[in-house]
């Protein structure tokens, strides 16, 4: 099992630690669940604008991680980490709710610096890193969903997926556009990865679908398995984690031929 996360409301930019394993999507949903409780969606969600001269583009605007839906987008700033956090801050400082801050901000997902805010009902969240090519720019994600109406109903993760005995479901995210329905999930057991790449290749070919690639990836550091049938093609990574196992299963369904 995971170690747990550390949520932290801070008022000044903080070194960035390196000791959270959890994707930064996780931390949203939690946050998201703590504060379900106190807010009620109104009639349409708020505004939520962009760093100021940054470049926007979707990345989906009916994506689901776990369980909650979500209108995702990318951006990419030629502005610092700082200056982006520093935007929200200003943007946010007025609480929207009450018994809530204006702004949450998670120091513990490094590479990426999170800062939320819950407004009518919708979760705020802009997740930010440093650019590879320039570390004086910045990119991320501005995802913005309605709070769940009821906290008390769990979401089961992954339970569409097949996966090995002892596996525990990290994440999933599903999506879908015109013609095409995504789900990935991450998966964790201790299973070894030899152990996991049977299982994957004993089920799928059970069911007659076809193999595409079935390879190893270094000395089983990690096996590549990608299978099809009519409409569906599901690709699986097996990688090695410490004393981990970690499987990512990406299934894609079109609903046209």
């Amino acid at each position: 099992m995971p170690a747990l996360m550390q949520i932290e409301v801070v008022s000044n930019m903080p070194l960035i630690r390196n000791h959270c394993r959890f994707r930064p999507w996780s931390i949203i949903v939690i946050l998201a669940f703590l504060f379900s409780f106190s807010a009620s969606v109104t009639a349409g969600p708020p505004d939520f604008p962009a760093p100021p001269g940054a470049s926007v583009e979707w990345v989906g605007q009916n994506v689901q991680v776990n369980g909650i839906n979500s209108a995702i987008r990318a951006f990419h700033s030629k502005k610092s980490i700082e200056d982006v956090i520093k935007f929200y801050r200003r943007e946010w400082q007025r609480p929207a709710e009450k018994d809530i801050p204006g702004y949450m901000e998670s120091i513990d997902a490094y590479p990426w610096y999170i800062i939320s805010r819950i407004e009518d009902g919708y979760m705020l969240s802009a997740q930010v890193q440093v650019k590879e090519n320039d570390k004086s720019g910045s990119w991320g994600y501005l995802s913005l969903s309605p709070l769940p109406k009821d906290s008390s109903k769990a979401t089961q993760l992954g339970a569409s997926v097949p996966k090995i005995a002892g596996s525990y479901v990290l994440n999933e995210m599903k999506s879908e556009d015109p013609g095409k329905r995504a789900n990935t999930v991450v998966i964790s057991n201790k299973h070894s990865v030899i152990s996991n790449a049977d299982y994957y290749r004993q089920h799928y070919q059970s069911k007659g679908w076809t193999t595409e690639t079935d390879r190893h990836l270094g000395r089983n550091e990690g096996h590549s398995l990608v299978f099809k049938n009519r409409r569906s093609r599901v690709t699986i990574m097996v990688l090695k984690d410490k004393n981990y196992t970690r499987v990512v299963v990406n299934s894609v369904k079109n609903s046209v031929f």
